[in-house]
């Protein structure tokens, strides 16, 4: 039994769809990222799962040299400047949403489940979670969400927590103004 359908089985109220299926091209694009193997190795030896709650950093230097950054800037951001940080933790709900005016990458290095929405079914500031589909993302998958697209932490698969990796251009995640 494959890890997607051992999910699938231990929550039979939901639908949970694969990254690899076609339903996830509504939302976005599984990809390969430049220095992805790199990214990936970071990732799960400098960075850890915190023992509650969810960890977000918003630009982590460390995961990739500037000279290897470019490489993901010219090719999936026109060469604007961007952050890779990243999210980890133990959520395992949906309990927000978020979008940006950029695609975020994502690069699982734990298998994760995303829940995404298209911004279209926003009623004002508001959505039903009926609205949303759950996604499977492979440990060592990376995806492309696009900025249509609802979406926010990843909820883990198992109880030692996720891993992502998160690609947004720079100063995308900072604080709005008062």
């Amino acid at each position: 039994m494959t890890t997607l359908e051992k999910i699938q089985q231990a929550n039979p109220s939901l639908t949970i769809h694969s990254v690899f299926d076609d339903t996830f091209a509504l939302y976005g694009q599984v990809i390969t990222l430049p220095h992805q193997d790199e990214l990936n190795q970071n990732l799960t030896t400098l960075t850890t799962i915190p023992a509650t709650q969810n960890q977000y950093v918003r630009d982590a230097p460390t995961l990739l040299a500037e000279v290897k950054k470019a490489a993901i800037a010219r090719e999936f951001y026109g060469e604007q400047p961007i952050e890779i940080g990243y999210c980890n933790g133990n959520s395992d709900h949906l309990n927000a949403f978020e979008w940006h005016n950029c695609s975020e990458l994502n690069l699982a290095a734990t298998d994760m489940i995303l829940f995404l929405a298209h911004r279209r079914d926003l009623n004002g500031t508001t959505i039903t979670t009926d609205r949303a589909q759950a996604f499977f993302v492979p440990q060592g998958t990376a995806i492309e969400v696009y900025p249509t697209t609802l979406h926010f932490a990843p909820c883990r698969v198992w109880q030692a927590g996720f891993k992502c990796l998160v690609i947004l251009t720079e100063r995308t995640n900072t604080p709005l103004a008062s």
